[in-house]
């Protein structure tokens, strides 16, 4: 894995993530609203070289993720800014997340809520919680090898018992839930990264 000082190129990013690159420099330029911005070089100068760092990439993945799903460009970029859950935290974040050991779920809901976020976040390094909870059951049920699943509830989403009360409960009412798998996303990265291919050419 290089130093994330010296960063990726936009070509190198594009492969990780598995982009192309033409669309990796679009959204770092300034037309597509700097979608992704270049966490270790971007001179915001057209022409100009962009090193990207490893968090970067999965943003990359996630935004790809979200756009083939059909969200809409703005709304992505309001999800990839969304605030850390905790000091020290970060959910895109493939070499030191220290967030999601467990599990990591982004979960947005349609339509939002009224005065919450603009994503619901699930574990943060939490035990698992019982079966009982709407959320480890979907997991259990299929499993954690995916990158994006929409659950649609045409009545609206209700909590069935108080583990989803306590810990779903911002959902309640939501008639499509999407749970976008970054813990998957990011360890896809770091295997990616860490590959010997992946090593930088002297």
């Amino acid at each position: 894995m290089k130093n994330t000082h010296h960063g990726y190129k936009a070509s190198e990013v594009a492969r990780f993530a598995r982009v192309l690159p033409s669309t990796i420099r679009f959204w770092a330029g300034r037309w597509s609203g700097r979608l992704i911005r270049a966490a270790v070089e971007d001179k915001r100068v057209a022409g100009s070289r962009k090193l990207f760092s490893p968090r970067n990439i999965v943003q990359v993945r996630v935004a790809h993720v979200l756009l083939q799903a059909g969200f809409a460009r703005a709304r992505v970029a309001r999800i990839l800014a969304t605030a850390r859950p905790r000091p020290g935290a970060d959910w895109f974040d493939p070499v030191h997340p220290r967030l999601g050991k467990q599990s990591a779920l982004m979960v947005i809901r349609e339509p939002p809520a009224p005065g919450t976020g603009v994503v619901f976040m699930s574990g943060d390094d939490e035990e698992p919680q019982p079966d009982r909870s709407w959320g480890p059951a979907v997991l259990h049920a299929l499993g954690k090898d995916f990158e994006l699943l929409r659950a649609d509830f045409p009545d609206g989403w209700q909590p069935r018992g108080p583990a989803d009360e306590q810990v779903w409960g911002e959902l309640r009412g939501a008639r499509v839930i999407w749970l976008l798998n970054v813990k998957k996303i990011r360890d896809d990265i770091r295997r990616r990264l860490s590959a010997p291919s992946a090593s930088p050419r002297e």
